[in-house]
């Protein structure tokens, strides 16, 4: 049993996946062993000044005469909840081995203490040492540091794609002859990807692209269903354009909800297509496998209910439009019956649960 635990935290596991070192690593020698091995594959890896930091804080509190242990924890690459629920693991793994009852942290950057309630939780906490690592102030460094940061693929997925997007999308519409059509492109497209970011969306498209890159090298049935997924998505967003500009274009100006709900009507079957195929092509994949289905059974019909309710309300909204591009007469008709619909639908994906439980 140890009074103290001086925690070195990567959490983007770095280690592991540069060093090939399984964490948690315990103890003076096999930490100073670790920051050998990764400072060799990756010299300019900040979490090597992180383990050397710890030992540092390890030997000061153990010259003080402290009952103190040292040990480096790490996540994983997809930084979130696969990443913190892997240290979480290691966390009760450590008060578990060790007994340990407070623990002082050391990482490299404000984004390793993301975790400090999970360490908190288990450990009192008696401080946090944020390593930094001491640059030059000259051009040159600040050019190396911008490299670095460039050559993370975190940092340039987040900064280096929408900058090539909005180029890409400026340059067509210029060469096309509208580059004002560009400028409001660009805007659309800095609102949706603040938005994508605020909710966190912007996993679920590195995890669509992570899937479609194992499902082709594994050479599975689901990258074909994968990529007809997203040209049914493209076809969906160029029909609700479409209808979105006819509405616009009406004599009578529908204002902004109208315009929203006229897209929503022109792509939600395309993007239920889309949906669809996807599910169809991970339930292919697991029946060739042999592996439980699980939740991709009921999916397809909570997909189809949610495409039931957003067309039938749809064509309500937009039945009150003077001039509308949707007939008013059985506005009502068509709304209650799509409710209706998605009841049933969604009642098929439960009642079977329920039978068997």
């Amino acid at each position: 049993m140890v009074e103290l635990v001086v925690l070195a935290v990567d959490r983007d596991d770095d280690i592991g996946r540069k060093a090939g070192i399984a964490t948690p690593v315990i103890g003076r020698e096999r930490n100073l062993e670790a920051a050998t091995k990764l400072a060799l594959e990756d010299p300019e890896d900040s979490d090597v000044n992180t383990i050397f930091a710890a030992v540092k804080t390890y030997d000061r509190l153990k010259a003080e005469g402290k009952n103190v242990e040292i040990v480096t924890i790490s996540g994983d690459e997809r930084v979130g909840v696969v990443s913190d629920s892997k240290i979480a693991e290691q966390l009760d793994y450590i008060a578990r081995k060790l007994r340990a009852k407070k623990a002082i942290v050391v990482t490299d950057g404000s984004e390793d203490e993301f975790i400090l309630p999970l360490i908190s939780s288990r450990f009192s906490v008696n401080g946090v040492s944020r390593v930094v690592v001491k640059q030059s102030k000259t051009i040159e460094s600040t050019y190396f540091l911008i490299k670095r940061m460039m050559d993370d693929p975190k940092i340039a997925r987040a900064t280096l794609a929408p900058l090539g997007v909005f180029l890409l999308i400026y340059s067509i519409f210029t060469l096309a002859g509208y580059p004002g059509w560009g400028s409001g492109a660009i805007v659309l497209f800095v609102g949706i990807y603040l938005l994508l970011k605020a909710y966190g969306f912007e996993r679920a498209l590195e995890d669509y692209f992570d899937a479609l890159r194992q499902s082709l090298y594994e050479g599975r049935v689901s990258f074909i269903t994968y990529v007809i997924s997203a040209i049914l998505i493209i076809i969906g967003l160029i029909q609700g354009f479409n209808v979105l500009w006819k509405l616009y274009n009406s004599p009578v100006a529908p204002g902004v909800i109208p315009l929203v709900v006229s897209f929503i009507y022109g792509s939600v079957w395309w993007m239920v297509a889309a949906s669809l195929t996807s599910v169809a092509g991970k339930i292919i994949d697991h029946f060739v496998e042999g592996k439980p289905m699980g939740r991709y059974k009921t999916l397809p019909f909570l997909i189809i209910s949610s495409g039931l309710v957003l067309w039938g309300g749809s064509i309500f909204i937009l039945s009150g439009i003077e001039n509308n591009i949707i007939p008013s007469e059985d506005a009502m008709f068509y709304f209650l019956s799509s409710i209706a619909g998605a009841v049933i639908i969604g009642l098929f994906s439960v009642l079977p649960k329920r039978i068997r439980a």
